[in-house]
């Protein structure tokens, strides 16, 4: 309270006396009462808390609080915890901190668990198949901001996804107390590492699969190396490891025989004695893939470059290529790629049929081309019509993304020939080659694609590829180079993006422990993306036939269903929308795979970069003397102020009402009113 305030508190005092005064004793009135002492000292009061509440004085509070600091506790709940034989061990520690008088005196005590994701620690099971350190540290960091808070931190230090938790470890601003759950001995061990292998391969044709073995230990040993798909063995080595020689890569080539999922065991014989075989055998999967593609080539002349083109279609066994002529009876339908071959007037009733069935082209050019009636039956350019033959050599596009290929040495082949006239495009298309004319690049296409809709489209401006061929052969003494290229255009071109209702997006197989999610798009009959469906998943167990039936959800414009508790085994699945007759069915393999049983000691290396002082589950003593004797933990002192003024204090309204209501009832009974 100010010394103004003191100084109104005193002058209303002696105001409110001063009335009372002058209405009860100078007034004969008054003055005769044998009450008025009474009656005055009633209107004193109220007139003095009037002008209290006039001058509202205003009282400060100071309050004192003890804060103590917080110690937040995370444990590793990740199944390598168990598998390692310390569940007892880290449950035993974390009872210890949680109930000891001193530390629960001293400290906030605050326990979280981290695997696959980072919570409050109501329970541990130590089931969780991933581990996340760097999240741990990350959220650590958000929730102790601006707090005083060491971290008793408990875990193996194996961490199977995620940013390098020592990085983010270092950016949180508390002390850390590791402790390391595990043996830290070194033992002899050999393991599979990473495995590299395509999710896809093509039916009748080969795919490479690269593993990668490392070896711990300082003896000289030679074990064999199997790749087995059930029990027959498609590859096989002895490979030899020392001391200095603590790794090996194996590059094998496998045979896709049939279609479907295929699941393979990757295995390195284990060492006498070895503590962890769980990481000598790895299991990964491939889909092999029909890619059957039938290709019409339809011409109404003839010339070498249809047998170059049908032998480099055919490289592949996948693909079938049939030479037509234009003029023969074709049923259309059974193509996904019609090669148009030096178009003329004869070609009006394929060009017909090929929109109507909204077929995909290769359009070639030569100097039997009539361009009149190309000009006139496609939209896509326009070529001025000359009678002059011009040899156009190719020029590489390094820039062309529609798929991927490699500069097989396309300036280094024959020219093809056309007819001379510029050429113009009403549609962007994507270059693959440039033409080259006696020596000066143009931005002009030799070589390109268009993507229409739904329809993929190729054009090739000269005639005399198969010399392509042939100089490829000559330099290379295989046609594979050449026929690969050619494939690969091919094998875009054929392909057709089909207008489904119902579309599912998922893999054919699976790693057991990660996340396993089905994600569906269900548009209405207009093709417009519809929230309103209500979609089913039935999943059926191929080895004992269980079937389960899980609903999709609506999230972010997409359906998803989780099926990440399905263990690990082969299974199909049929999607369906209630109300309608949509339905989709495939099939996906889990493959038993646990990461975190591939690890056999405590990364104690890691930990030693987080903290100078490293702990042991049975070192409880060693890690509460720290936590209570660092100055810096001691509880702290808060102090908090509150200004209350005096209006906000009833009790004062309640004196008023009290005085004028004594004051009115006294002098009625007394008869004075």
């Amino acid at each position: 309270m100010t010394v103004t305030n003191i100084l109104f508190i005193i002058l209303a005092a002696i105001i409110a006396l001063a009335l009372v005064l002058v209405q009860y004793y100078f007034t004969k009135k008054n003055k005769r009462s044998k009450h008025w002492i009474l009656f005055s000292a009633l209107r004193f009061i109220t007139y003095f808390s009037v002008f209290l509440l006039l001058i509202n004085p205003k009282f400060t509070n100071t309050s004192y609080t003890l804060e103590k600091p917080s110690l937040a506790i995370a444990v590793d709940n990740s199944s390598s915890i168990n598998y390692l034989g310390e569940k007892e061990n880290v449950l035993n520690l974390l009872n210890q901190l949680q109930q000891d008088e001193e530390l629960t005196e001293a400290f906030s005590i605050e326990t979280y668990s981290f695997g696959t994701n980072f919570t409050n620690a109501d329970s541990l099971s130590f089931s969780e198949p991933q581990s996340n350190l760097h999240q741990a540290f990350s959220n650590l960091q958000q929730l102790y901001k601006n707090k005083t808070a060491p971290v008793v931190f408990i875990s193996d230090g194996n961490q199977t996804y995620g940013q390098d938790f020592t990085y983010s470890a270092k950016q949180l601003k508390q002390p850390i107390f590791p402790v390391v759950v595990g043996d830290t001995t070194k033992y002899e061990d050999l393991k599979i590492g990473q495995l590299n292998a395509n999710r896809y391969a093509f039916l009748n044709n080969k795919f490479p699969v690269e593993v990668f073995v490392n070896y711990s230990g300082n003896s000289a040993i030679s074990k064999r190396f199997e790749i087995k798909q059930a029990h027959q063995t498609l590859y096989s080595e002895t490979i030899s490891f020392s001391s200095n020689k603590t790794s090996a890569v194996i590059n094998a080539t496998l045979p896709a025989n049939s279609v479907g999922v295929k699941t393979y065991s990757v295995a390195i014989q284990p060492l006498e004695n070895e503590k962890n075989i769980e990481n000598n055998t790895k299991n990964f999967a491939v889909e092999v893939i029909d890619e059957k593609t039938n290709v019409l080539l339809l011409s109404s002349i003839l010339h070498p470059d249809l047998g170059a083109f049908k032998k480099s279609i055919e490289h592949n066994q996948q693909r079938t290529a049939t030479i037509k002529n234009v003029e023969d009876d074709i049923d259309f339908g059974e193509y996904q790629l019609v090669v148009l071959y030096q178009p003329d007037e004869n070609f009006a009733r394929a060009y017909e049929k090929i929109e109507r069935l909204g077929l995909n082209t290769l359009t070639v050019t030569g100097i039997k081309t009539n361009y009149q009636f190309l000009n006139r039956n496609q939209q896509v350019f326009t070529k001025q019509n000359t009678n002059q033959e011009e040899d156009y050599l190719a020029s590489y596009n390094e820039n062309y993304s529609s798929f991927q290929f490699e500069d097989i040495g396309f300036e280094d082949f024959p020219p093809l020939k056309d007819k001379f006239g510029d050429l113009s495009f009403s549609r962007e298309v994507n270059p693959l080659l440039f033409q080259s004319i006696a020596g000066y690049d143009t931005e002009t296409p030799l070589l390109a694609t268009l993507e229409n809709g739904s329809q993929r489209h190729g054009f090739l401006f000269g005639e005399n590829a198969w010399q392509w061929r042939a100089k490829s052969f000559l330099e290379e003494e295989s046609f594979n180079t050449y026929d690969e290229f050619f494939g690969k255009l091919i094998q875009y071109l054929a392909s057709n993006k089909r207008r489904e209702r119902l579309r599912l997006d998922y893999n054919s197989f699976y790693n057991s422990g990660e996340d396993i999610v089905l994600q569906a798009q269900y548009f209405d009959k207009n093709y417009e993306f519809d929230t309103r469906g209500k979609l089913n998943l039935t999943v059926k167990n191929k080895e004992t036939d269980a079937s389960q039936i899980f609903p999709f959800l609506l999230r972010n414009n997409q359906y998803e269903v989780d099926l990440s508790n399905l263990p690990a085994g082969d299974y199909t699945f049929t999607a369906k929308v209630e109300g309608e007759q949509l339905s989709k069915s495939g099939s996906f393999t889990i493959v038993d795979f646990e990461v975190e049983k591939q690890f056999l000691n405590a990364n104690l290396s890691a930990f030693q970069q987080l903290s100078d002082e490293i702990y042991f589950p049975n070192q409880f003593e060693e890690i509460k003397q720290q936590l209570l004797q660092s100055p810096e933990f001691k509880p702290i002192q808060k102090s908090k102020q509150e200004v209350s003024p005096l209006i906000d204090w009833v009790y004062l309204l309640a004196i008023i009402v009290f005085c004028l209501s004594s004051e009115w009832f006294l002098r009625k009974y007394y008869g004075l009113i």
